[in-house]
Parts: C-alpha cells; sequence; structure tokens
C-alpha cells in the first residue's frame, strides 16, 4: 500500500481539496511577495532619501548697518542640517554675479562665500546638481524677494525666511 502522502492517494481527494491547497499556497506566496515589495520599497526609498528637507535663508549685520546674506542653508529640521556633503571646488564669482554679491552678500573676510558654497552648497550639489554660480544667484534671487521680511529680525543675524525645496516661502519650524 502506498504511503498516505503519495501521488496515488492525492487522487482520492476531493477536487474542493486542491483548490484549498494551492489556496493555501497562494496565501503563502502573496504574503512572500508581500513583504518583499515592501522591503524593496524601502530600501529603493533609503536611496532615494533627500539630505535635507528645506532651506533657511539667514541674514546678518556683523559687517555692515544693514542686513546683509549669510547664507541659504539647507536642513533637515529646526537643529539639524547637512554639511560639507561633498568635494567642490571654488571659484570666485565674476561679472554681474560678483558685483551683485558685493551687494548684497558682504563678505567679512574673503572666506565667507566659498565656505558657504562648500558647506552648504555642496548639499544642495549633492541633492541637486546645481553649481556654484546657481547657489548664489539662487539665494541673492531669494534674499531680493523677501526683503519685506528683515523687518521681523531682532538680532545681527537672523533667519529671514524658510523655503520648500521648490523655494516656495514656508512657515520655519
Amino acid at each position: 500500500m502506498p504511503p498516505e502522502n503519495s501521488f496515488h492517494n492525492m487522487r482520492f481527494k476531493h477536487p474542493f481539496y486542491f483548490f484549498c491547497m494551492s489556496y493555501n499556497f497562494s496565501k503563502v506566496y502573496i504574503s512572500m511577495f508581500s513583504k518583499l515589495i515592501t522591503i524593496l520599497a524601502s530600501i529603493s526609498a533609503v536611496g532615494s532619501t533627500n539630505i535635507y528637507n528645506y532651506y533657511e535663508l539667514a541674514v546678518q549685520k556683523w559687517c555692515s548697518n544693514d542686513y546683509m546674506i549669510h547664507g541659504l542653508w539647507p536642513q533637515i529640521n529646526s537643529t539639524a542640517y547637512p554639511e560639507n556633503c561633498k568635494s567642490v571646488s571654488y571659484v570666485k564669482p565674476t561679472g554681474e554675479l560678483l558685483a551683485d554679491m558685493n551687494t548684497y552678500w558682504h563678505a567679512c573676510d574673503s572666506t565667507l562665500w566659498e565656505h558657504e558654497w562648500r558647506k552648504h552648497g555642496s548639499c544642495m550639489q549633492e541633492q541637486n546638481n546645481i553649481d556654484e554660480n546657481t547657489f548664489f544667484n539662487t539665494t541673492i534671487s531669494l534674499f531680493l524677494e523677501n526683503t519685506n521680511l528683515l523687518d521681523k529680525c531682532q538680532n545681527d543675524d537672523c533667519i529671514v525666511a524658510c523655503f520648500d525645496l521648490d523655494y516656495k516661502l514656508i512657515d520655519c519650524e
């Protein structure tokens, strides 16, 4: 007599038995497939997450009686930010950009612009692939579009505004 779980005994099982068996196997495979999709999605999300979530536009009165740009800072949240995200080279601005930077982003010394590009701009380049000139021009544009907010600054240094990743004005955290 063949063993109970042999193929020969399967032909004597009710057809509903085979439906239930395949249904149970389907549930197992669907469950495993669902878990695999969840794992793959989380791995994909980790690889594509943003380094930061928004920007702060900082101003200062350190070397001037008027507020000047200090920098545009990528932020993870109100207390954490990325910095020096990748190695970038610095080229001193020229032409109209240099004139605008001397007007609105007056450096107390000759290292501020390079410092801002390497520390903060490198993260914007890492996440958005922007170049140095775009970083400086974007910062100046945001400053000029929001000078009306300077009245809220109470100290010599101030976060004048926050922007989402599309550079739309948002409430600071």
